[in-house]
């Protein structure tokens, strides 16, 4: 079994400078290829507090689909015993930086690959320091990836009638935010004006736009991404299984499977700026489930017929309840194998689950799933991973790729 000291990491806060990422517009960058913020991956300018540090949880993601992105977040406890983290000791060795706004950055290396991974980056939101007379004192940093500081921020602009990518793009340059990496996108939008409009709300609805599968979040290392409506049919990671928990296989410790009518949407009307809003229902599952409504107004979508395909598309998925797998927990020091899974999975990949759960007569659960969150927890001793799942069976998924079944005949949301 590995031991979390042997692994090298970087727990590091950059005290110098200001808050960081981009600040600037760079004009039309290419798509899935802006990368022009002003903290590189160079790790010189950070400061590691590795020592201090009692804890580490993270949570980044969703956890069921139909949900929108949250900013991810960052939390870690130090030792404070010395005082050196309280902003107010100017004796202190980072006095007068120890400020909100500065860059936190945790990175880990796996022992098997030696590749060095990101974790998490973001800004420091607060320093949260306490006090437990006589002797003892922690101080807890708060920290927030990209979404946040969009979800602060306003634009004005007209954006182009355009693929999604591109007017992704446009809005982030709106923002001043130029560390993304975007998907071109399966839609060609409406031409829209936000005025004065939060800024990860224009993302969203642009987002929303394209279909019930595209994403938009921060990924580890606080890059905006863009995933496009057929990107899980088409990404290496989101179209093949990475790798197999469960059934003589990497081994997880605990599973969250339920089987209720939280996604059940069988009232869908779906309506864009200046059309008619589309609206179907299924009879059946009104009946069996009570009206569950799903509703979706002001999108880009360019015509009615879109916006009707869009309303079919998320009725047939969602009419009926399914067994989902929520969540899967696992304690990567037990293996290597699964310190590599751990940092090398991410938002929108897929892995497969197998479980065979007590009693006779129950029938085995084997699913192939879409990551939509992950949290770790970790102390100086221990290290839990928890994959949150955003479809309850992707290999059903299959149905409906490139080339095949409905989106040969029209423009699918699927």
């Amino acid at each position: 079994m590995t031991t979390l000291p042997s692994i090298t990491k970087l727990i590091g806060v950059r005290f110098s400078g200001s808050a960081g990422g981009p600040s600037a517009r760079f004009g039309a960058l290419s798509l899935g290829t802006a990368r022009l913020d002003d903290d590189t991956d160079d790790d010189s300018d950070y400061t590691d507090l590795e020592a201090d540090v009692l804890s580490i949880n993270i949570t980044r993601g969703r956890s069921r689909e139909l949900e929108e992105f949250n900013s991810g977040t960052c939390t870690v406890v130090l030792d404070n015993s010395s005082g050196k983290y309280d902003p107010n000791n100017t004796n202190s060795t980072y006095s007068p930086n120890i400020k909100p706004g500065k860059l936190l950055r945790i990175k880990m290396t796996d022992p098997t690959t030696s590749t060095n991974h990101f974790v998490f980056e973001g800004n420091i939101r607060q320093w949260d320091v306490s006090y437990d007379w006589p002797n003892m004192s922690r101080c807890t940093i708060h920290a927030v990836d990209g979404l946040n500081p969009l979800a602060n921020n306003t634009v004005s602009l007209t954006t182009s009638a355009a693929a999604t990518g591109t007017v992704i793009r446009e809005i982030l340059q709106a923002a001043s935010w130029t560390d993304y990496d975007l998907d071109t996108g399966d839609s060609t939008l409406a031409a829209n004006t936000f005025t004065n409009t939060n800024a990860l709300q224009a993302l969203q609805t642009a987002t929303n736009s394209e279909g019930i599968t595209a994403k938009i979040y921060a990924d580890k290392d606080n890059a905006i991404n863009f995933k496009s409506r057929h990107a899980i049919y088409t990404d290496s990671n989101s179209k093949n299984s990475q790798c197999t928990f469960g059934s003589g296989n990497l081994s997880f410790e605990k599973i969250d499977v339920d089987y209720d009518t939280e996604l059940v949407k069988n009232k869908v009307s779906i309506n864009r700026t200046g059309g008619t809003a589309q609206e179907v229902s299924d009879s059946d599952s009104i009946l069996d489930y009570n009206e569950r409504s799903y509703v979706k107004s002001g999108l880009m979508i360019a015509t009615n017929a879109e916006s009707l395909n869009y309303a079919q598309s998320v009725l047939a998925e969602f009419k009926e309840p399914a067994v989902r797998c929520k969540s899967m927990t696992f304690s990567p020091l037990k293996h290597t194998d699964m310190i590599t899974q751990s940092l090398a999975r991410d938002i929108t990949d897929r892995i497969t689950v197998n479980f065979q759960p007590p009693g006779s007569g129950v029938t085995a659960f084997s699913k192939q799933l879409i990551i939509g969150g992950i949290e770790h927890k970790i102390s100086p001793e221990s290290w839990q991973t928890t994959f949150k799942f955003s479809s309850s069976d992707a290999s059903n998924l299959t149905a409906f790729q490139l080339g095949t079944s409905k989106l040969d005949t029209g423009t699918f949301y699927y």
